[in-house]
């Protein structure tokens, strides 16, 4: 079985503390509520390593790191849940990223990605394009069946 890893980044406009981000910030915790009880949902990062981040991404960037059951789970948790609507408002917190942010790839059942392998996913997608290796929503790949 095959699960969906996802992973994105976002560099906010103002620091943590600034109240022109509070709300971003206070909410953080109730959406991630969310996406841990959505049906679809297998796993996320929840001990950001940021210093990491930074030496791959630079300084000041954000990033999460799940796994989901599939792409429709995933489109299911962004679109129809209200997740949405702080999706609508990423652009009053964050600066423009002018190349692919977003990454998806499929992972082995158990397997938990490494912010190691999902800047790699993330690298290959800006290089290569979508493909089946790396691919975001609007150019999904199946899952390969091994049978």
């Amino acid at each position: 079985m095959q699960y969906l890893a996802q992973f994105d980044i976002v560099v906010p406009k103002w620091p943590r503390g600034d109240a022109r981000i509070a709300e971003f910030y206070e909410s953080t915790a109730y959406v991630n509520r969310l996406a841990e009880t959505h049906p679809g949902f297998v796993w996320r990062e929840s001990e950001e390593d940021i210093c990491l981040a930074e030496k791959f991404w630079g300084g000041g960037v954000l990033y999460t790191l799940s796994v989901w059951k599939d792409i429709e789970s995933l489109k299911h948790f962004m679109y129809n849940t209200p997740h949405v609507s702080f999706m609508k408002r990423g652009a009053e917190w964050f600066r423009p990223i002018n190349q692919p942010r977003v990454v998806l790839w499929w992972i082995a059942a158990g397997h938990c990605p490494s912010l190691d392998e999902a800047s790699a996913k993330l690298r290959h997608l800006r290089m290569f394009g979508p493909g089946f290796e790396a691919f975001d929503l609007k150019h999904p790949f199946a899952p390969m069946s091994f049978q």
